[in-house]
């Protein structure tokens, strides 16, 4: 152990005793002031070891004034520049536009429309491996993104918790939420339907998107409940939620809003 350490894990455990703490509930207080610096041989053998390379790179992404003007099929511009600093605060790639979903998707479709974007492997062993291609992301994306602005009302600007375990219908409603601009709130699918319904009112959701069930260590669990009760949760605060579910039902359940 370091010198460093060591005398602040000395001192740690004498003011631990003298003020009745254990060791661990000081020890979060403690301030790591140490650098450790890699040796000349690693700093040696890595690719980028000149910080000239950085500026470079900033150089290569930042277009001149011209070269701003959005593409005429794409409506996509980069910035004015890549950093501008005002006051004590930086603005990057200023004038910029670029959707998340094109980035991620459309782009890739005039070269790689038949490669696989997501390949999914479900928990029971015995179920195929699902391989979603660019072209049926971009139809998926697109499919979710228009339930989304049609039944649920959703627009630009506008909030929504997402409330999902691990599969691939959790970052094709992302990319739908991003394409049409929607703010999206992400809870881990293992939070109970509480937590989540205490996220969705903080943020100011008003849909709440999940799934019906999914496998779970072997077992299947029933995750329309939580979001039962996540929407419980948030009529508590006074949140209205609408309730989009991503299985072979969708339902709705409006709430009384805030004041």
């Amino acid at each position: 152990m370091p010198k460093t350490l060591a005398k602040k894990h000395t001192e740690g455990k004498s003011r631990a005793k003298k003020h009745g703490l254990t060791e661990a509930q000081i020890a979060v207080h403690w301030k790591e002031e140490a650098y450790i610096r890699p040796p000349a041989r690693f700093i040696a053998q890595a690719n980028l070891n000149d910080n000239s390379a950085w500026s470079a790179s900033a150089r290569r992404i930042s277009p001149n004034a011209s070269a701003n003007t959005p593409n005429s099929s794409t409506g996509i511009s980069i910035g004015t520049h890549a950093g501008h600093r005002s006051s004590a605060f930086w603005k990057w790639f200023v004038g910029g536009r670029l959707n998340v979903a094109y980035n991620c998707v459309d782009r890739h479709l005039a070269k790689y429309k038949n490669k696989a974007a997501l390949i999914f492997v479900p928990e029971p062993e015995e179920e195929n491996h699902i391989v979603i291609t660019y072209q049926e992301l971009y139809r998926r994306v697109n499919e979710v993104a228009a339930v989304l602005q049609g039944f649920a009302g959703l627009q630009k600007g506008d909030r929504v918790t997402i409330h999902m375990p691990m599969i691939p219908e959790l970052p094709i409603t992302m990319l739908a939420c991003a394409r049409l601009g929607i703010i999206h709130s992400v809870v881990f699918g293992g939070f109970s339907g509480e937590a989540c319904g205490l996220r969705a009112a903080d943020s100011g959701s008003r849909v709440l998107i999940y799934v019906d069930g999914y496998h779970r260590n072997g077992r299947w669990v029933d995750h329309k409940a939580s979001a039962d009760i996540a929407v419980e949760a948030a009529r508590k605060k006074a949140r209205s939620l609408t309730r989009c579910s991503s299985g072979s039902a969708i339902t709705t359940n409006t709430l009384p809003t805030r004041p």
